[in-house]
């Protein structure tokens, strides 16, 4: 089992261990799907008008929980099409029920005399030396969190507050293919609102149904930056914003709505 999933379009992608969430060791991480998604987005607007086009927001609602039994039937089609913006609809099916939606648009990107700001806005701290490998306490203990490794710069998994680190998935997304680098970057930042947790995993539940991701460019390289802070209170949903950056600067940011709940 050396990728997320196994399988293809036809047979449907059969989740592996690797994408194990730690809410439950029954359901996944929405950080592959969410990827797995994105990569039947971005092969519709490249195969239906959208060839040198950019995807600059991919919205996500998590209509339910995803089982690591069953495998996932990706679908995605263009609802509006156009020359210079388009919008694509994709979903992830499991057991006849659809799963997650998901809503993107693609857009031609700026002109080569566009004068750059904010583009090259380098993160604050640099990738740490292969010391500083974290090692996730039992609590937050996952096939997710075992297949990335994580270089902490500030905060980490059982330390509540913002956090900053760089982190590198071990294994493809699919079997066979080479990630892209928007699976990448939505494989990575939907781990957000764990890395900043402000609460107890033990004893709360900060569950996102939905992720919003504006992007700016492309990661370059293997490693990317997540800087991500969470705000709670009593009476309030919570709220995760995040952003993902390469060596070069920003490529992305996230929001994430939380459900706050004991467990």
């Amino acid at each position: 089992m050396n990728a997320y999933y196994e399988g293809d379009d036809d047979r449907g992608f059969q989740p592996t261990k690797h994408t194990q969430g730690p809410w439950d060791p029954e359901f996944q991480h929405f950080g592959p799907p969410g990827a797995l998604l994105a990569r039947e987005i971005e092969r519709c607007a490249a195969g239906t008008g959208g060839e040198g086009m950019s995807l600059g927001r991919i919205t996500y609602d998590i209509l339910g929980p995803l089982s690591l039994r069953g495998p996932l039937t990706v679908r995605a089609r263009v609802e509006r099409p156009g020359r210079r913006v388009l919008l694509v609809r994709g979903e992830l099916v499991q057991d006849g029920r659809p799963v997650v939606s998901a809503a993107a648009w693609a857009l031609r990107p700026a002109p080569d005399d566009v004068r750059a700001v904010g583009t090259r806005d380098h993160p604050s701290h640099a990738l740490p030396g292969s010391g500083a490998t974290a090692v996730p306490p039992d609590t937050w203990v996952c096939g997710f969190l075992d297949s990335v490794e994580w270089r902490f710069v500030r905060g980490g998994y059982g330390e509540p507050g913002p956090a900053v680190v760089w982190l590198r998935p071990r294994v493809p997304l699919v079997e066979g293919e080479p990630m892209s680098p928007l699976q990448r970057t939505v494989l990575s930042i939907d781990s957000a609102n764990g890395i900043s947790a402000e609460l107890d995993i033990g004893t709360w539940g900060f569950v996102p149904p939905e992720l919003t991701v504006h992007l700016l460019r492309p990661p370059t390289g293997e490693w990317v930056c997540l800087d991500a802070a969470t705000a709670v209170g009593p009476g309030l949903p919570g709220l995760t914003t995040a952003t993902l950056y390469d060596a070069q600067g920003p490529i992305a940011r996230s929001h994430q709505t939380l459900l706050i709940h004991r467990r």
